[in-house]
């Protein structure tokens, strides 16, 4: 992924690139790696919304409705207090946290 401001320079570059290592040129971005890229004449958007959108649909969670949840700076986790995950909780904390 190549930006600037400068057009010329990008394509300089690019070339370069393409004679060292072969690259292709994709066209303008919209989407890498979880990200949506917009712009317009002076500003460009970062968001995460399809990917968000995606990974609720993965946990089985679209149908959810957000709400504000409080975690105290202070929280003090422990792995003797509280109740263990079952093995099917285990496997989606593990999936969702290696997303």
């Amino acid at each position: 992924m190549l930006t600037g401001n400068d057009r010329a320079k990008i394509l300089n570059i690019a070339n370069m690139l393409d004679q060292t290592f072969k690259i292709k040129n994709l066209g303008d971005l919209t989407y890498f790696l979880g990200l949506e890229v917009a712009r317009n004449s002076s500003r460009i958007y970062l968001s995460q919304r399809k990917y968000t959108i995606d990974l609720l649909h993965e946990m089985g969670m679209q149908d959810c409705a957000p709400m504000p949840t409080h975690m105290t700076h202070f929280s003090r986790l422990s792995s003797t207090k509280g109740i263990p995950l079952n093995e099917d909780e285990t496997s989606a904390y593990h999936k969702l946290i290696g997303r």
